[in-house]
C-alpha cells in the first residue's frame, strides 16, 4: 500500500510538470509558426515606432525634406492614438474625441542657430481640424490679415488647412521670424 501511494504521488508530480512544459513548447512552436502581424491590422493604435504606411506619406512629405533655410534635429516621429500621450499628456483626449489620426512632430533649427517644433496633427477630416483650431484658441492669438485660419501669438503659429492642425513653437527670436514663412511653405505642401 505504501508503494502504492508513492506511486500516485510521483504520477501527479509528473503531470505537473509535463503539462506545463508541453504548453510552453506548444506556444513557442505556435510562435515561429504563425502568420506575421498584417501591417494593416495595426491600424490608428499600431505602436509609433512600427514601420510607415504608405497612408503616411503624405503625412510624412509635409515636413522632410524640411524647408529651405531649416535643418531636422533628429528624426521625424510619427504618433498615434497611444504614445500621443507621452507627447502631448493631459491634453491627448482633446484630440481623440475629434478623431486625431497621426502626428507628425519634428525638431528644426535655423540656418543662425534659431530652434523650433514643427508638429503636424493629421485629424481625418477638415471638420475635425477646424474643431481642434476653435478648441485651442487662445484669447491672445491673432489672426493674420490674409489668413483667417491661421492665429499667431508670442513665439507660435498655428494653422489649419484641410484635415491637417498645425502647431509651430518657435525657441527664440531667430526661429519667431520664420514661422510666417514656414506655415506658408507648410500649407503649400499640404494642397
Amino acid at each position: 500500500m505504501r508503494y502504492a501511494g508513492a506511486a500516485v504521488r510521483s504520477a501527479i508530480i509528473a503531470l505537473l510538470v509535463a503539462v506545463p512544459l508541453a504548453l510552453v513548447v506548444w506556444v513557442g512552436w505556435r510562435g515561429r509558426h504563425a502568420p506575421p502581424p498584417d501591417p494593416a491590422a495595426l491600424g490608428a493604435a499600431g505602436p509609433a515606432s512600427a514601420p510607415a504606411r504608405d497612408e503616411d506619406a503624405a503625412l510624412r512629405a509635409i515636413l522632410a525634406p524640411p524647408p529651405a533655410g531649416l535643418t531636422m534635429k533628429g528624426a521625424l516621429t510619427l504618433y498615434d492614438a497611444q504614445k500621443l500621450f507621452d507627447y502631448i499628456d493631459g491634453a491627448a483626449p482633446v484630440y481623440l474625441e475629434r478623431h486625431f489620426r497621426r502626428l507628425a512632430a519634428a525638431e528644426l533649427a535655423t540656418a543662425d542657430g534659431g530652434e523650433l517644433t514643427a508638429d503636424v496633427y493629421d485629424m481625418t477630416a477638415p471638420a475635425n481640424a477646424e474643431s481642434i483650431f476653435t478648441k485651442e484658441r487662445s484669447p491672445a492669438a491673432t489672426a493674420p490679415a490674409d489668413w483667417p485660419e491661421a492665429l499667431t501669438g508670442p513665439k507660435s503659429f498655428i494653422f489649419r488647412e484641410g484635415r491637417y492642425y498645425v502647431k509651430l513653437t518657435a525657441f527664440d527670436a531667430k526661429a519667431e521670424a520664420l514661422l510666417p514663412r514656414l506655415a506658408r511653405e507648410l500649407r503649400g505642401r499640404m494642397k
